[in-house]
């Protein structure tokens, strides 16, 4: 498991930026910086300051999908194990059927991954995501992830992880998937599985409870198809006092290259259907 990178002054003034721009997603309304024309179908995107995906841009930009608004990291971010960020409109949009891509682009000659985080915190309950990714054929180095995590907070702690990736030198093969409850390191808190090229698409869930006297629960599962009902492939589930508290979280998609390293032998892109948030009644 590589290291987690979350906070610098840049994203934090980003993140500030951000919500002062909210209400442009509130309303609908379109601003610069929208997609290609071929992937603009869908896309309601704010941004203040340059067009994104321009070499050293800074700008923020903002998109609405799947029901929530998100914050999309510019270039000048980084995220897991430090690797270089965009919010390019080459690397993510969505497309006429409102699913979310999400591609690692080489800018300048540079690779830049993708990372987002909702406008708002996020709670206890079920968080349901329908990948449309062959991630059996992921490169090596292509992680994608979805979680949730106190930014600011120290090095593998407070984050509930479901994460795709073959991790060279971390998963032992033919595991190419995992969920995790950090820190990773200590006993029972990560659960690695196996998901075929032709698994698609694949749901994936996990539900957050809160602590009793201490100790919180999650519980995880993956399955073959987009439903709850689908096959299931795998399940896991976590006790203990590792469990993040509610306050403060944020919810979180990336799709980034372990270690830095230039994708090979593979793919580097994923497509989301959707991710939901049912919160515990």
């Amino acid at each position: 498991m590589p290291s987690r990178f979350r906070v610098s002054s840049s994203r934090a003034l980003i993140g500030v930026a951000a919500f002062t721009t909210a209400g442009v997603l509130a309303s609908g309304t379109s601003a610069t910086g929208a997609p290609p024309a071929q992937h603009a179908s869908g896309d309601r995107t704010a941004t203040v300051g340059a067009g994104p995906g321009r070499k050293g841009d800074s700008a923020v930009r903002l998109i609405s999908w799947s029901g929530r608004p998100w914050l999309v990291y510019s270039n000048a971010s980084k995220g897991p194990e430090h690797v270089k960020l965009t919010n390019s409109t080459r690397a993510i949009w969505i497309d006429s059927r409102g699913r979310l891509h999400l591609h690692i682009v080489k800018i300048d000659g540079v690779w830049r991954s993708v990372e987002l985080r909702s406008l708002n915190t996020v709670s206890y309950g079920t968080y349901r995501l329908v990948n449309d990714t062959a991630t059996g054929k992921f490169a090596p180095q292509t992680v994608f992830g979805m979680f949730v995590y106190r930014p600011g907070t120290k090095t593998y702690t407070n984050e509930i992880d479901v994460e795709n990736s073959r991790f060279p030198r971390y998963l032992k093969a033919p595991n190419n998937a995992q969920f995790a409850v950090q820190p990773y390191t200590q006993p029972h808190h990560e659960h690695a599985y196996h998901v075929k090229p032709s698994y698609v698409p694949l749901f994936q869930q996990f539900t957050w409870y809160p602590p009793v006297q201490g100790n919180g629960l999650v519980k995880f599962e993956t399955r073959v198809g987009s439903t709850p009902h689908s096959p299931l492939l795998t399940r896991w589930k976590y006790y203990g006092y590792s469990t993040p508290t509610a306050q403060n979280m944020y919810l979180y998609i990336d799709l980034w290259l372990n270690r830095g390293q230039a994708p090979t032998n593979g793919t580097h892109t994923a497509v989301l259907r959707s991710l939901t948030v049912t919160p515990l009644s």
